[in-house]
């Protein structure tokens, strides 16, 4: 089906409403007028291609095309009208995409894919998949070792930075150059001999983080280490050291954000490692969910000196209260957050290009918004408001990419209703 298409502007939807007067024995009509910023673009789901709810990353952008990935393979679109350029399907039959990292660095975009599960079972996850992003081509693929003793789906990661990424199973790990699928480098010589091969985050920067150990396994001394990783050679450009169960994942790699059960959440200068802010309430105030696919948390963004991340909080009359949460780098102090509520699901946006704090809010039945938040009370503007359908008629696991001032929100299931999108293009200022 061809992509909806639409001039930005002004929808203007006109409600008729019958009020009755109280004492007055008759009616009045009233006209209200509810206006949003109409899409440049959408285009229309299809059942076959959906992920239900599984969410991946893998939406790439190319100089003509929005890239995006979907259950059976990627599919590639005009960036200004919406048109579709080419579908690549994965290889063989019966299998769902399960991981995409977001890096596209070379022009090719990596997926991980598995056996789809039956009667609503998690699918399998133990293959890799590499594409070019401008052609649709498939570059190679690759199965992999995995147990995945409880058959949760989960027990693949990809690491994507650069041109490398670094695949890692319950059973094996591997570092492979994206272009070709061969050898980057030996994961197991590039750490010293008392740690372990550690964990991968990948993003803007590959970041490892692994535990050590030096004599008996009852009474030797244990600690974990984190290091910024060279991506073409594996080596690490520096490496610190810190206390056992310390510095166990990175939930963020620029800026970086690393999270362990002793002390909590910290960050450190990326480019030396140097301590810099620590959060030590966040893990009890917020749910703190590290992905474990290899890529960095999805609702996490970092302007300047401030670190902006939506989370939900712990202590809700409401259950789980979602909200904007900015917090400043250096002190670890928490700085402000956005009004919170149990239908409210705030998602900062990164790459935007300059120094503004920005985030695209969906409110349940409201209209989905793109607001701006003041630096210093956190104080919300509305940027752009978009009709309500845009929300409405997202499936499963829709999220938004900045990309040269348009906002690309993806879906990878389609909605309840008939009418859904799997992608949609918005304009970033009101009209």
């Amino acid at each position: 089906m061809p992509p909806r298409k639409g001039r930005t502007g002004l929808i203007v939807l006109l409600v008729v409403a019958l009020v009755v007067l109280a004492g007055a024995g008759g009616a009045a009509w009233y006209l209200v007028a509810a206006s949003g910023t109409k899409p440049l673009w959408s285009v229309p789901s299809k059942s076959e291609w959906g992920l239900g709810e599984q969410e991946v990353d893998g939406t790439w952008f190319t100089d003509k095309a929005v890239v995006q990935t979907l259950s059976g393979g990627v599919k590639a679109y005009a960036r200004d009208t919406g048109e579709k350029l080419w579908a690549t399907p994965l290889p063989g039959a019966g299998n769902q995409a399960c991981v995409a990292p977001s890096v596209s660095d070379g022009g090719i975009g990596v997926v991980a894919y598995g056996a789809s599960g039956m009667g609503g079972a998690h699918g399998q996850c133990d293959h890799v998949v590499a594409y070019d992003l401008n052609s649709g081509k498939e570059l190679w693929h690759r199965g992999f070792k995995v147990k995945d003793e409880f058959k949760t789906g989960s027990e693949l990661a990809v690491a994507r930075a650069g041109e490398t990424v670094v695949i890692t199973t319950d059973r094996e790990q591997v570092a492979l150059k994206a272009a070709d699928g061969s050898t980057a480098w030996d994961v197991k010589k590039v750490v010293p001999s008392a740690c372990a091969s550690g964990t991968y985050t990948g993003g803007k920067n590959l970041i490892r983080t692994t535990w050590c150990l030096e004599g008996d396994e009852f009474e030797g001394k244990r600690w974990t280490e984190a290091s910024l990783v060279d991506p073409a050679t594996g080596k690490a450009e520096w490496t610190k050291r810190f206390g056992e169960n310390e510095a166990e994942i990175a939930l963020s790699t620029s800026p970086l954000v690393l999270s362990g059960e002793a002390k909590g959440v910290f960050a450190l200068d990326e480019t030396t490692g140097e301590r810099r802010g620590e959060f030590p309430d966040m893990a009890e105030k917020y749910y703190l969910l590290p992905e474990e696919d290899g890529s960095p948390m999805r609702q996490v963004a970092g302007v300047g000196n401030i670190l902006l991340m939506g989370m939900g909080e712990k202590d809700s009359a409401d259950g789980e209260s979602k909200t904007l949460v900015a917090f400043d780098l250096d002190s670890g102090k928490e700085l402000w957050k956005a009004p919170a509520s149990s239908t409210l699901n705030y998602i900062p946006l990164r790459d935007t290009g300059d120094e503004r704090l920005l985030a695209y809010v969906t409110d349940g039945p409201e209209k989905p918004k793109l607001v701006e938040f003041n630096a210093e009370d956190g104080a919300m503007t509305t940027v752009a408001e978009y009709p309500e359908e845009v929300h409405r008629n997202m499936g499963a696991g829709a999220w938004p990419f900045w990309n040269n001032d348009v906002l690309y929100v993806t879906s990878v299931g389609a909605s309840l209703g008939s009418d859904s999108y799997a992608l949609v293009a918005l304009p970033t200022t009101a009209s």
